[in-house]
């Protein structure tokens, strides 16, 4: 398969972000015909759903291609993509992966079905970033302990992946709102083979077109656009920031009175009753917490946060890409 070469202008300040999943919809309709009848795609599954009327049945046909699932239905084809995966022969997305390369293998997905970006809808979305927590600084079991809330969502653990922290609102049903889900876990454990055992990683998630519209991303012809990767990086941070994690492993230098406050602070039912009373409450306390915090010297948000920072620093290296695969 030949390989072609040529730069981009890559801002060189930007973190090594991964886009862990993309999902694609297609409406144009000669896209849809050349893409369903392509020869690399193999068939998956066939399933018939029963709607909510109870009496329209709804076949969906899958096929694939090396884990890429694609779906067609009577009106449009959906795409399942896992980019990072995929770049790793769909083994693990536990290691860092760059904007560069992340645009390298959208590239040679659109090639390879010969598919014009334009006309794929980005309509689901999760990306993230790796960073390896040194040991001396807290132990990633005890960091996700220590994970309270994301605004004023509190973190949440599923059974089936007990070292995967999630933050999101709900519907009156209790049901996850899927506008913005905020993913916290250990990598390192999930990947012990692959990474270091006290390996971060922080992801957002949406499959909602107002929040993906707010980072500027409408079709995968964005995502082929350096700048774009701009303003997901930047999410990650503002929504980082909005993190709150219970530090009890420094004592801020406050008077008796106001340190009571900042210890009381540590227990999650004292949040549990800022809610209770008002969202601003929660909000200025919030604030005063890490305000308080700030009168050390050092603090674990604040060290977590200048990982990040430098790992802001790393793809200052080497901006000429492959395009192609």
């Amino acid at each position: 398969m030949a390989t072609h070469t040529r730069n981009l202008n890559i801002p060189k300040k930007l973190l090594k972000l991964s886009l862990d999943f993309i999902k694609i919809k297609i409406v144009d309709t000669p896209t849809i015909l050349a893409l369903w009848e392509h020869p690399l795609l193999y068939f998956h599954s066939k399933d018939e759903v029963l709607l909510k009327d109870k009496e329209t049945i709804h076949t969906k046909n899958k096929k694939q291609y090396k884990g890429i699932q694609f779906e067609l239905t009577p009106y449009c084809i959906y795409i399942c993509f896992k980019p990072h995966y995929f770049y790793n022969d769909n083994k693990h997305n536990a290691n860092d992966f760059s904007i560069k390369n992340c645009i390298k293998t959208l590239t040679y997905f659109t090639n390879l079905f010969s598919l014009d970006a334009k006309y794929l809808d980005i309509i689901n979305i999760e990306f993230g970033l790796n960073i390896i927590i040194p040991k001396k600084l807290i132990c990633i079991k005890e960091l996700l302990l220590l994970l309270a809330y994301h605004e004023r969502n509190e973190f949440y653990t599923d059974k089936r992946y007990p070292f995967t922290r999630y933050s999101t609102t709900s519907n009156i049903n209790g049901k996850a709102n899927q506008y913005k889900i905020i993913k916290a876990y250990a990598k390192g454990i999930q990947y012990p083979k692959i990474t270091d055992i006290n390996t971060f990683r922080f992801e957002v998630k949406s499959n909602r077109r107002p929040f993906i519209k707010s980072l500027n991303i409408k079709t995968l012809k964005d995502l082929l656009n350096p700048g774009s990767y701009q303003t997901l990086e930047q999410s990650i941070l503002n929504e980082f920031d909005k993190v709150l994690i219970l530090d009890d492993t420094v004592t801020p230098k406050l008077s008796k009175t106001k340190l009571n406050t900042h210890i009381k602070r540590h227990n999650p039912i004292t949040w549990h009753r800022y809610l209770q009373k008002s969202r601003n409450l929660f909000r200025k306390n919030f604030k005063d917490y890490y305000k308080s915090l700030e009168t050390c010297e050092t603090h674990l948000k604040k060290e977590l946060k200048l990982l990040i920072q430098k790992k802001l620093q790393e793809l200052k290296k080497g901006v000429h890409i492959l395009t192609s695969i």
